[in-house]
């Protein structure tokens, strides 16, 4: 063993003082940096993958989550392209795993035959052939939408309990880190190359004032840094309630909590609080105590809701314009100020889309992709549901049957199983309502995904079903 290690050491090794020269010797040209740094990195984990095959699950996950951080800090010395070789690094590892994982399945006569969801090949298969509608930007939007997918494959396929209890540890140190770094810049602002990068590209959003930016984390855009901390909210809150180590997972809980609500986000407060509900609720195990523990959270929620307008803002300083803007969208949502009537109207005219476009728009047509076309304009919904309706017509439909089925299985595996894995999933998947995919997001709908397909084989096991889907 300690011959195996030492060799793939010397390998990883001399991998890296290849790539190193070769960054040294070509990176006169500022434009060739970032072109360089790609090469150098995808020869080195290139080494790794094929030695560790999908464990590289953890090093994929770190550098997506700092992948925003990255970019910006190489604006200084290498300007700034929306073309970053940079973003395709990951997807090119997901594809290459996914290829070796099928073709060792195939020719494994000896391996358990699992299947995958029949309807989950379905949207899969649509999806690909909407690729080509127009090739070039199908093939950009396939990174928002078929590598989450094939992360689902590879987890139903690959991940055990271990290496998804390890992917949850590995989140909820790195989020408590960039939630950390998200209330700096709440309070102190952004880095000065991290300002560079919001006036180069237009990022208008970010701005709740004339002076105020609201905090982006390490992620490409302020969207994704706060469900990557939602997330880590759901996984320190759910092991607080049912796991040990009760103090830390409270810490993490209110760090992350914190840095959403200093982010300047309301609707992913909602849904938080209804996975806090469904989480306290279906942890216990008598039908009186989930009637209790219901009645007490939503009187707290109620108390907590009627608070709200006796906070002063100026109480937060610098953060002032964060805390009204989140309290007017929290006490008012529906008012003529806030954004609430004209988010629920674009998902009710993107649902709409199944009476005038059945067949769907295309997968490039939700995503950043349709953001680079000339002559084409993101046809985004903002929410998953109604963006696949767009892009997919009828498929969307079987996507919101697939969403349905992924919660009624990890519900059930609750009641039967009672592991923590099963109720952190579960908080997870309620609290990300709306954005299990979403066309800017390059990490958050991987962990989704993969937790979904590792749900989809826990119940298929329990249930002994040969599909996923056979046995309800």
């Amino acid at each position: 063993m300690a011959v195996i290690f030492n060799k793939k050491f010397a390998q990883l090794i001399l991998l890296v003082v290849i790539t190193s020269l070769m960054v040294g010797v070509l990176s006169i040209s500022a434009q060739m940096i970032r072109p360089l740094v790609f090469i150098a990195l995808f020869l080195t984990i290139s080494g790794l993958v094929i030695s560790y095959r999908e464990r590289m699950i953890y090093l994929f996950i770190i550098y997506l989550a700092f992948i925003g951080l990255i970019r910006r800090a190489l604006i200084p010395i290498a300007g700034w392209s929306s073309y970053d070789p940079l973003l395709i690094l990951i997807p090119i590892f997901t594809v290459m795993l996914a290829i070796l994982m099928f073709w060792e399945h195939k020719n494994n006569p000896h391996e358990q035959r699992e299947k995958p969801d029949k309807l989950m090949a379905l949207l899969f298969g649509m999806s690909c052939i909407h690729i080509i509608n127009p090739l070039r930007l199908g093939l950009i939007a396939s990174m928002f939408i078929l590598i989450p997918w094939l992360w689902y494959y590879i987890s139903f396929f690959k991940f055990n309990k271990t290496i998804v209890k390890h992917i949850m540890n590995t989140i909820e140190l790195l989020g408590v880190i960039i939630a950390l770094y998200g209330l700096y810049q709440s309070f102190f602002g952004l880095l000065t190359f991290e300002m560079d990068w919001v006036n180069i590209s237009g990022y208008a959003a970010l701005y709740l004032a004339e002076d105020t930016v609201r905090a982006i984390g390490t992620f490409p855009s302020a969207h994704e840094f706060v469900y990557f901390i939602t997330i880590t909210f759901s996984i320190s809150f759910a092991r607080m309630i049912v796991d040990r180590f009760k103090i830390v997972h409270a810490l993490v809980s209110i760090t992350a909590l914190t840095a959403i609500i200093l982010a300047g986000s309301r609707m992913v407060i909602f849904f938080i609080c209804l996975a806090i509900f469904m989480v306290i609720i279906i942890t216990r195990k008598r039908l009186i105590a989930r009637v209790s523990a219901g009645v007490i959270v939503a009187i707290g929620f109620i108390i907590l809701w009627s608070t709200f307008p006796q906070i002063n803002p100026s109480w937060f300083g610098s953060a002032e314009p964060v805390i009204k803007h989140v309290i007017g969208g929290l006490t008012d949502p529906l008012s003529e100020e806030q954004t609430g009537i004209g988010h629920i109207e674009r998902v009710v005219d993107g649902a709409k889309n199944i009476y005038t476009n059945p067949l769907g728009n295309g997968i490039a047509s939700i995503t950043k992709a349709a953001d680079k076309a000339e002559t084409a304009q993101s046809m985004s919904t903002e929410v998953d549901i109604s963006n696949m309706i767009v892009a997919l017509g009828l498929g969307g439909i079987i996507y919101m049957v697939v969403i349905g089925v992924t919660i009624h299985r990890s519900i059930w595996l609750i009641y039967h199983k009672r592991q923590t894995e099963h109720v952190v999933i579960l908080g997870i998947l309620i609290s990300t309502l709306g954005q299990w995919l979403n066309g800017g997001f390059y990490l958050t709908p991987i962990i989704v995904w993969l937790f979904v397909g590792w749900i989809h084989k826990e119940y298929m096991l329990q249930r002994g079903g040969e599909y996923a889907f056979n046995g309800d």
